[in-house]
């Protein structure tokens, strides 16, 4: 048995997968209700894709991460790296057999919420519909650049540091470029005058972009193809930067530093 297919059994016999398949389904067909949607039908469609694309960042985040670095400490920690290591398995086969394993399992979550986007809450419109279709299209391919090089990011570090650097550090990033860079522009913003501010920044990885539940909230349409494409490949640089430092982390033996 190679690793990744160790890695799928273990995630399977642990059940927690179903869990997050539960949450990814009934999660935007139940909240949405307790929003005043009686009295303003136009609420619950936007609730919808809201709720389940919320629910897809908080199963990425929380259950796709802290697998990542479990499977990435145990490996290591085990001894189950060395031993693939003496068959003949080298570093980056482990690491990628441990990560597209652990993506396999993310995939669905995403299927889901682009499902329930477009079956419980598609505009009756026929031109707002499909933009609705890209939109969620486009939403799916900028989460998986975003929680995939983190995932693998984190497979790399808790192999080296443990489960909880391997988790704390790709989760805190991932919500730092959610959240933290916004909050950061708005100083920018009030005070122009720091450049400091103004480089970290610069350099700050800008997860917000591939955030777009306002434009479906707000059904703002997807987002126009140029610009779209800048954003796929902006979103590749930093895969290519978070792969190389995952790759050069990683390690298969129980030794630490």
């Amino acid at each position: 048995m190679d690793l990744f297919k160790l890695t799928v059994s273990t995630l399977l016999a642990r059940k927690m997968w179903v869990v997050a398949m539960f949450a990814a389904i009934i999660t935007p067909l139940i909240f949405p209700l307790f929003t005043p949607h009686e009295t303003n039908t136009m609420l619950l469609e936007p609730a919808r894709a809201q709720a389940a694309w919320t629910c897809t960042w908080f199963i990425g985040v929380l259950w796709t991460l802290s697998q990542a670095a479990r499977f990435g400490d145990s490996n290591s920690r085990t001894g189950v790296g060395a031993y693939f290591r003496a068959q003949g398995v080298g570093s980056l086969r482990q690491i990628f057999g441990i990560w597209s394993a652990i993506m396999v399992f993310l995939l669905p979550i995403v299927v889901i919420a682009v499902a329930t986007c477009l079956l419980f809450a598609m505009p009756s419109d026929t031109q707002e519909g499909t933009m609705w279709v890209w939109t969620n299209l486009q939403f799916a391919a900028l989460f998986l650049l975003t929680i995939g090089p983190l995932a693998l990011l984190g497979v790399g570090l808790a192999s080296r540091f443990g489960t909880l650097i391997g988790y704390l550090l790709p989760a805190g990033l991932c919500l730092y470029g959610l959240y933290g860079v916004t909050k950061l522009g708005m100083m920018i913003r009030l005070r122009d005058d720091n450049k400091l501010v103004e480089w970290v920044y610069s350099v700050s990885p800008h997860y917000h972009l591939a955030d777009l539940t306002p434009r479906l909230i707000f059904k703002m349409g997807h987002i126009p193809w140029p610009e779209f494409a800048l954003f796929v490949c902006y979103f590749t640089a930093i895969t290519v930067v978070l792969g190389s430092s995952a790759t050069l982390l990683f390690r298969t033996d129980p030794l630490r530093n």
